[in-house]
């Protein structure tokens, strides 16, 4: 999803308050970006972990997530409602993505460095298509991770559990977001998959292939994980949320499919 960072909003406007010629040029391209953004219909936002330097150096955030969890949980909130809350109503950004954004651990990627530049992905003054990294259990991990993970794993859950369809059908669901097979392969499966939140908003391949062109594996372990994690809440169990972030959300390690024409551009930049 290509969105607007709210700290390069507001230097933006503070600027064009001091300057009506910058005010004017500032108006044109909020319109003509935001008539860009209007015709996006899914997040796909991009990790690029490389590109952020492997969050070298940076803090760990685990245990203030874990803290953040057990303060709802000590507040008496339900898997529910702690879903409402970190995940959001909206697909665009959860909360929990917003506040990872804005933490100050969190690493821009440097442009210069994107295995996907060249591609029609948004990356400039006022909106990027990519992920800030930051690191969670020893592991550098996009800011999106955390949205898959409360967002659509509370749909896993729903599918899974509240729904009592399983585990195969909500993981399948995440796969076709993903687009990860061609469309016809969940032919059978996809008027229930459309009822779910996401699936009404951005349908088949929604959160990669069709948006993006990328296949992350990686947001699909994510969203995995987020079943689980709802699941341990639900049943009183958790613990740590470090026990819920594996190598497996980190795209370096758990590679992407790419559609033909993203994959070239990825490999004329010399990545993976």
């Amino acid at each position: 999803m290509i969105f607007l960072r709210p700290d390069d909003a507001r230097g933006q406007i503070g600027q064009a308050k001091r300057s009506p010629r910058l005010a004017r040029i500032t108006v044109c391209a909020l319109v003509l970006i935001a008539a860009d953004f209007s015709a996006t219909p899914g997040r796909a936002l991009e990790a690029d972990c490389a590109a952020a330097d492997f969050c070298r150096g940076c803090k760990d955030l685990a245990d203030e997530l874990t803290a953040r969890i057990q303060r709802h949980i000590a507040d008496g909130k339900s898997a529910q409602e702690i879903a409402d809350l970190e995940g959001g109503g909206s697909i665009l950004r959860s909360r929990i993505e917003v506040w990872a954004e804005q933490h100050p651990q969190a690493v821009k990627p440097d442009r210069r460095r994107l295995k996907y530049r060249g591609s029609s992905l948004q990356h400039n003054l006022l909106f990027s298509a990519y992920a800030r990294c930051i690191k969670v259990n020893g592991i550098c991990l996009g800011t999106d991770k955390l949205g898959h993970l409360f967002q659509q794993g509370w749909e896993y859950y729903k599918i899974s559990v509240l729904d009592g369809k399983g585990d195969a059908l909500a993981e399948r669901y995440g796969e076709w977001l993903e687009g990860k097979e061609s469309r016809e392969h969940y032919g059978q499966d996809e008027a229930y998959f459309r009822q779910q939140p996401s699936g009404r908003a951005v349908g088949y391949g929604g959160f990669g292939r069709n948006i993006s062109g990328v296949i992350s594996h990686a947001d699909l372990a994510a969203s995995k994980a987020g079943l689980q994690l709802y699941k341990d809440i639900s049943q009183h169990r958790f613990k740590r949320f470090a026990d819920y972030v594996s190598d497996a959300f980190c795209e370096e390690k758990n590679l992407n499919d790419y559609t033909p024409a993203m994959r070239r551009i990825v490999e004329q930049n010399g990545r993976r």
